[in-house]
């Protein structure tokens, strides 16, 4: 497939890389106007060994040829990645959006009406110490499933998305899964953030209190969602991603770490927006979504 992929981040970078070792043809879509760039990338078993990978880049014709664009910015950049690429876009390409939290997904059926658009979640782990460097650290499921009418006849996307990247499958109702990876971003990213520690920290003692309120909170505002799990389901899941994760630092914790903004609006904030429609109360999610934002807000006076 011709494919453009918008955000080339860790995870963005990751999967133009697999994708291209699959005989995709891929281009980037970047925040500069560079036609082309070499990337160095080591596969999960061989950190040590790197291969190249030449992109190009920021092409017009290339965007108007695309079957599918792939966007992998964080969530408050999507509609700005997005709006440049309207006039190019042909109606029948496939837009899959990849990233923390929910929140961009009515905006993004906004400006495109008439495009299949896909949502997707990945556990899959990528680490970019350069500009041009990834290294892939971490296997983990991908979900991907349609959010509008246009999308629901593609779930052949996940067979290919899973050739790709295994694990990788369909969904019917995607705001399941994004529901579950958005407790465990409620959970981790925030605590990780605010007290710039890695994963694996949250597991001290002085965490458990504050882990088992977030998951509480969580799960009646998604229980009312009608996403059905309870608060020991969540803390279970949380657990499990401290342990597997514990050397790793959080996206939230390195963007608070290189004073970037974050997507705590996405993930505590969209929480608790959701909880106060259904008049549930979620006082621990708040205040982390104030502590975040006043950490930002540090940053970006």
């Amino acid at each position: 497939m011709n494919i453009t992929l918008v955000g080339a981040g860790a995870i963005g970078t990751l999967w133009a890389v697999k994708l291209t070792q699959q005989q995709h043809n891929v281009q980037l879509w970047t925040r500069d106007s560079a036609p082309e760039i070499i990337v160095h990338f080591s596969e999960l078993n061989s950190p040590t060994i790197t291969t190249d990978y030449s992109f190009s880049c920021n092409d017009p014709h290339a965007l108007a040829a695309s079957e599918m664009v792939i966007v992998t910015v964080k969530a408050f950049q999507v509609t700005a990645a997005l709006t440049p690429l309207l006039p190019y876009l042909n109606t029948d390409c496939v837009v899959i959006i990849m990233h923390n939290g929910i929140g961009s997904q009515q905006h993004v059926q906004q400006l495109l009406p008439h495009n299949p658009i896909i949502y997707a979640t990945t556990s899959q782990a990528a680490f970019k110490p350069t500009p041009t460097t990834i290294h892939h650290t971490g296997l983990g499921q991908t979900w991907l499933g349609a959010i509008n009418q246009q999308a629901q006849s593609q779930t052949h996307i996940a067979e290919m998305f899973n050739s790709v990247l295994s694990p990788s499958q369909w969904h019917t109702n995607i705001y399941q899964p994004l529901w579950q990876k958005l407790a465990i971003n409620c959970a981790i990213n925030p605590l990780t953030a605010v007290n710039q520690c890695p994963n694996g920290d949250l597991g001290q003692n002085c965490y458990q209190d504050q882990l088992d309120s977030i998951c509480t909170e969580v799960a009646q505002v998604m229980t009312a969602e009608g996403v059905n799990t309870t608060s020991q389901q969540l803390r279970h899941q949380v657990d499990s991603v401290i342990a597997a994760t514990s050397a790793n630092y959080s996206s939230m914790n390195r963007d608070i770490f290189h004073h970037r903004l974050t997507e705590i609006d996405y993930i505590n904030g969209y929480l608790v927006q959701q909880a106060q429609r259904h008049h549930i109360d979620t006082p621990v999610n708040k205040q982390l979504w104030q502590a975040i934002k006043h950490m930002e807000s540090q940053d970006h006076e």
